[in-house]
C-alpha cells in the first residue's frame, strides 16, 4: 500500500497530543506501507524534518513563517481574515504550495491514497481527484470553536470565534461529505460529525498510549502535588489552567494547606504565568523534554477543561502511570473510563475541589482508582491493535473506491 500522507507539521518534537497519537500511529503503519509524507515546516524546524525524513519512505516540507500567536503580525492576520470565507487556522494551511506540492506527488507517484491528518491539511484538498481520500479528524473542529464562542464573555473575543465556527462548519461538513472515508478519536465524535454532516463512511478509534514508555514510576509523589500536563499555546489549555487556579485551586488550599499545583507544557502566556505568581504553590514548568518525571511527582492529575473535542490523550498516559485523575466532563469526553473506578469526574468548582481533595487525603482510594485505571489502559489501549484498525479502514477504502470506479 502507497500512502500520500499530508501533516500540519513534523512530527517532532512529539509535544502535543495530537502529534503523539499522530507519531504513534504513523510510525508504526510506516513499516507496514509505503508512506511519502507532506507537511508545513517552519526555518528551526531542521532537526524535526531530519526525523521525518528517517521514519517515512519519503518527506516533503512545505516551509513557510507563522505569525507569533499574540503578536502584531499575528492580530493584524486575524483582522484581515475576518473577511474571508476560511477560518483564520484553515486559511494559514489553505496556500499554493502545498497545493502544488501535493498535487505534483498525487499525479506523479500512483499513491493508492491520500490520508489527511487534522482538518487542516484536508480542507485544502477538497478538489484534489485520482485516489481515495481519508481525513484523520482528531476534534470535530467546529464544535471545539462553537464551545468557546459559547464561553467567552469579551465582546471582540465572542465576534471572532462566532464566525470562526459558522466558517469552519460549512468547510468541515464539505470534507467530512466529499471524503472517503472519515476516522475520528471517539465513538462520540463519530455520531457527532454523523448527525451534523450525515457522514456516513466513518470509523472511530479509541486513544492509545505506550504502556512501555508510559508507566508507574519507583519515585515516591510529593504530598498534595498535582499536575496539569498541556499544551500552553492551545486555548482551551490555558483557559483550564486560569478556571483551576481562581476557582478550585484556593478551595483545596483551604482543606490541604500543603497542596501544590504545576501546569507542565510548552509556551505559557504572560496572563498565566502572572496569574500563578499571584499563588502560593504553583509551579509553570514551560516546555519539557520529558513529562513523565512531572507526573510521577503527582498524587493527582488534575484536566480541568472547559472548552474541548476529541479525545485527552493525557488521561490514558497518566493512567498509564498509575496515577488518579480527575477530569471536568469535557476534558474526559469520549473517552470509555467509569467516573468512580477509574476516574473522578467533576463540573463545578466546589465539585471538583472536593473530589482532588479526597483523593489526596485518601491513599487508599487514590491508590484503587489509579490501579484500576492502569489495568484498563494496559488491556485496551496499547498502540498495536490500533494501527491494526486503522490499516484496516485504509485498506476497505481502497476496495471500496476500486469497486466503484469499475461499476
Amino acid at each position: 500500500m502507497k500512502i500520500l500522507l499530508t501533516l500540519p507539521g513534523p512530527l517532532f518534537p512529539p509535544d502535543t497530543g495530537g502529534k503523539i497519537r499522530s507519531l504513534n500511529i504513523f510510525s508504526r503503519l510506516a513499516k507496514k506501507a509505503e508512506i511519502h509524507a507532506v507537511s508545513f515546516a517552519e526555518p528551526g524546524d531542521e532537526a524535526g524534518v531530519a526525523e521525518m525524513k528517517a521514519i517515512f519512505a519519503g518527506y516533503t516540507p512545505v516551509f513557510r513563517t507563522e505569525a507569533q500567536k499574540y503578536s502584531a503580525a499575528f492580530y493584524s492576520e486575524l483582522l484581515v481574515n475576518q473577511f474571508s470565507f476560511w477560518p483564520y487556522f484553515l486559511a494559514k494551511c489553505n496556500t499554493p504550495d502545498f497545493r502544488r506540492v501535493v498535487g505534483a506527488l498525487a499525479v506523479g507517484k500512483r499513491f493508492d491514497l491520500v490520508f489527511c491528518d487534522f482538518l487542516q491539511t484536508a480542507a485544502p484538498l477538497r478538489e484534489l481527484t485520482g485516489q481515495p481520500k481519508v481525513v484523520f479528524e482528531h476534534n470535530v473542529e467546529f464544535l471545539l470553536r462553537k464551545r468557546k464562542w459559547q464561553g467567552e464573555q469579551r465582546a471582540l473575543r465572542r465576534w471572532i470565534y462566532g464566525a470562526e465556527w459558522k466558517k469552519t462548519r460549512q468547510i468541515e461538513a464539505d470534507v467530512c461529505r466529499s471524503f472517503d472515508h472519515v476516522i475520528a478519536v471517539s465513538d462520540d465524535d463519530r455520531q457527532t460529525l454523523r448527525r451534523e454532516f450525515g457522514t456516513t463512511r466513518s470509523s472511530a478509534i479509541p486513544a492509545g498510549v505506550d504502556t512501555d514508555f508510559f508507566c508507574p514510576s519507583t519515585e515516591r509523589p510529593e504530598p498534595g502535588r498535582m499536575v496539569f500536563v498541556g499544551s500552553m499555546d492551545w486555548d482551551p489549555n490555558e483557559d483550564g489552567a486560569v478556571w483551576f487556579l481562581q476557582e478550585i485551586y484556593p478551595r483545596i488550599r483551604m482543606s490541604v494547606p500543603h497542596a501544590s499545583f504545576a501546569v507542565v507544557g510548552r509556551a505559557p502566556s504572560p496572563r498565566l504565568r502572572a496569574i500563578a505568581e499571584k499563588m502560593p504553590g504553583v509551579e509553570i514548568t514551560g516546555w519539557v523534554p520529558d513529562v513523565r518525571p512531572h507526573v510521577a511527582k503527582a498524587e493527582v492529575v488534575l484536566v480541568p477543561l472547559r472548552v474541548g473535542g476529541g479525545t485527552r490523550i493525557k488521561i490514558p498516559e497518566a493512567m498509564a502511570m498509575a496515577k488518579a485523575v480527575v477530569s471536568t466532563p469535557i476534558g474526559a469526553e469520549g473517552l470509555p473510563f467509569r467516573d468512580g473506578r477509574h476516574i473522578r469526574i467533576a463540573e463545578q468548582p466546589d465539585e471538583f475541589a472536593r473530589a482532588v481533595v479526597e483523593l489526596v487525603n485518601n491513599a487508599g482510594l487514590r491508590n484503587s482508582i489509579a490501579q484500576a485505571a492502569r489495568d484498563e489502559v494496559v488491556n485496551c489501549h496499547s498502540w498495536e491493535p490500533i494501527v491494526a484498525k486503522v490499516e484496516h479502514i485504509l485498506e476497505q477504502t481502497m476496495r471500496q473506491s476500486k469497486r466503484a470506479s469499475a461499476a
